[in-house]
C-alpha cells in the first residue's frame, strides 16, 4: 500500500493547492451559493404492446442519436436447471452458434451488418437477449433476436467445446480468492436454493444435447418474455416487426421467479489462503424489501456506509486514513421479498481483524449519531447524480424501466425518486442504520489462516457467532 499513500500524498497536496486557490477566488465574496432544488425527472412517455400470446413489448423513444436498443428479457434462467446445474447457461452458449441452419460467424455477421452486436447472458431467474443496432434497422434486429430465440441450430458439434468453456470459467474463478470466497457465502446464505448451488464438473459433464433442447424448447416461450425497446425508432414499423415475429409463438408456462430469501446467521467461515497477501472479506445481512415504508432511509445509511465510492464512510477511514484497502464497497442487493446489505473488501493481510472491527465501529456509529446535514446532502446528491447517468443512455434507461416492472414498483417510482431521495432526514439514517446489526450477519474471510484466525475469533463483537 506504499504507492497508495504516496499517491494520496500528492493527491492532498493538490487538493490543498486547489483548495487555497478557491479560498483567494472567493476572498471577500459572503454569500457563496446554496445547492438549489432537486432536479425534476422527464422520462419519455412509454408505449405496451400486450399480444394474444402473453408477448408484451415496452418502447421508449429516447434521444437524438440514430440507435436503438433492444433487450428481450424471459422469466427463466438458472432457476430451470433442476436435472443438471449449468444447462441455462450451456444452452445460452449453444444459441450463439446458429440460426435456421447457418453458423455463429453467419450470425455475428447479420448482427454487425445492423450496426450492432449480440448478447446472451443468464441470471437467476432472467434470461437475456440483447442488441444495439443502426435506427433503421430496428424491424430487421427484432427478426433477428425472434429467430436466435425461436430458431435456434444447437448444433451438437460445438457442445463439447462449449462444456470445455464453461468448466474452464469455473476453474479459473475458483483459483481467484474472490471466487472462492463468494462462492462461500452464497452457499450460507442461500443453501441449496438457485442462488446458493454451486455447479461443479461433473454437472457440465452430464448435460446432454436433449437437455439443451429442452430448455430452449420449454423454457423460452411468449408468456414468459418482455421485450424493451428505447432510442431512435418508427413506432409503427417496430411494432408490426414485434407481431410478425412473435404473434404465433406459444404462449407457454408463467415466468419462473426465485423466491428464496438469504438465511439471518451469525456465522463466521474462515477459508484459508496460504501466503495470500490479501484478505477477503464478505458481509451479508437480510434486510427490508424495497417497497417497504423507509427503504429510502435504509438505502441512504447504505450509500453512507460504504455505496457513495469514495465519500463513504468506510473509504474513508479504511482506505484514504489508514491505508489498508484499495476500496470498501456496500450494496443492496433487491429481492423479491426482502433484500441482502453486502459488504466487499480485500485488505492487507495484518489488518485483517482491525479492519473489521473498524467496519463494526462505523456501523455503531451512524446508528448511534447519524450523519449531519452535510454529509447527507453531499450522498444524497451523488445518488443523484447516480441516477441521472444511468437514465441518460440506451441501455441504462431500459435498466431503470426493466427494474420497476420487475419489483412491480408502478409509474411514479422513477419521476419521484429524486424528490423521495432528497426527503430522507439525518435521523431517518440514523433509525435505518441500527437495522445493520452485527448479531445477525453472515461472514465469510478467505485469507492466510495462520496470520489472521486468532486475531478475528478475539473481535468482541464476533463472541456468540458460529465459526467454521
Amino acid at each position: 500500500m506504499t504507492c497508495a499513500r504516496n499517491r494520496r500524498r500528492r493527491l492532498g497536496s493538490i487538493v490543498a493547492m486547489a483548495t487555497l486557490a478557491l479560498s483567494n477566488a472567493f476572498a471577500g465574496v459572503s454569500d457563496i451559493p446554496t445547492p438549489g432544488p432537486a432536479p425534476e425527472v422527464k422520462l419519455p412517455a412509454r408505449a405496451d404492446l400486450r399480444l394474444e400470446n402473453g408477448l408484451t413489448a415496452t418502447l421508449v423513444p429516447f434521444g437524438t442519436v440514430p440507435k436503438t436498443t433492444i433487450v428481450v428479457t424471459l422469466g427463466t434462467g438458472a432457476i430451470a436447471d433442476t436435472d443438471h446445474l449449468g444447462t441455462a447457461g450451456l444452452a445460452a452458449d449453444l444459441m450463439k452458434q446458429g440460426v435456421r441452419g447457418t453458423d455463429a460467424a453467419a450470425l455475428f455477421r447479420r448482427a454487425a451488418d445492423l450496426g450492432g452486436a449480440l448478447g446472451i447472458s443468464v441470471g437467476v431467474d432472467t434470461f437475456s437477449v440483447s442488441i444495439d443496432v443502426l435506427a433503421e434497422h430496428g424491424p430487421e434486429a427484432i427478426a433477428l433476436i425472434a429467430d436466435v430465440l425461436r430458431h435456434p441450430t444447437l448444433p451438437p458439434s460445438e457442445l463439447e467445446r462449449l462444456k470445455a468453456d464453461a468448466k474452464r470459467a469455473l476453474a479459473i474463478s475458483r483459483s481467484q480468492q474472490q471466487g472462492i470466497a463468494a462462492e462461500a457465502f452464497a452457499s450460507l446464505l442461500y443453501g441449496d436454493g438457485p442462488r446458493g448451488r454451486r455447479v461443479q464438473d461433473r454437472d457440465i459433464d452430464n448435460i446432454t444435447m436433449s437437455d439443451i433442447r429442452r430448455f430452449v424448447q420449454q423454457e423460452l416461450s411468449a408468456g414468459r418474455t418482455h421485450l424493451y425497446i428505447a432510442g431512435r425508432f418508427d413506432k409503427a414499423a417496430m411494432q408490426s416487426a414485434i407481431r410478425r415475429a412473435f404473434s404465433d409463438w406459444p404462449r407457454g408456462e408463467s415466468s419462473r421467479i426465485d423466491h428464496s430469501q438469504p438465511a439471518v446467521s451469525h456465522t463466521v467461515q474462515l477459508i484459508d489462503r496460504p501466503g495470500a497477501r490479501q484478505s477477503t472479506i464478505l458481509i451479508g445481512l437480510p434486510t427490508d424489501a424495497m417497497t417497504k415504508p423507509g427503504f429510502g432511509d435504509l438505502s441512504l445509511a447504505n450509500a453512507v456506509l460504504g455505496g457513495a465510492g469514495l465519500m463513504s464512510r468506510l473509504d474513508e477511514n479504511l482506505r484514504e486514513e489508514k491505508g489498508w484497502t484499495y476500496g470498501v464497497q456496500t450494496q443492496i442487493e433487491p429481492l423479491r421479498d426482502s433484500s441482502l446489505w453486502m459488504l466487499f473488501a480485500d485488505v492487507n493481510t495484518p489488518d485483517t481483524a482491525a479492519a473489521i472491527q473498524e467496519i463494526f465501529k462505523e456501523l455503531g456509529h451512524l446508528a448511534a449519531d447519524g450523519p449531519d446535514a452535510a454529509e447527507l446532502k453531499r450522498v444524497q446528491n451523488y445518488r443523484a447524480g447516480h441516477f441521472l447517468m444511468g437514465a441518460s443512455s440506451r441501455e441504462g434507461l431500459i435498466g431503470q424501466v426493466a427494474f420497476v416492472d420487475r419489483y412491480e414498483l408502478g409509474p411514479d417510482w422513477l419521476p419521484g425518486y429524486i424528490q423521495r431521495l432528497q426527503s430522507v432526514t439525518p435521523r431517518g439514517v440514523r433509525d435505518a442504520a441500527a437495522k445493520f446489526d452485527v448479531s445477525r450477519m453472515t461472514i465469510v474471510v478467505a485469507g492466510d489462516l495462520s496470520r489472521i484466525k486468532s486475531g478475528i475469533e478475539g473481535i468482541e463483537a464476533l463472541k456468540g457467532a458460529e465459526f467454521r
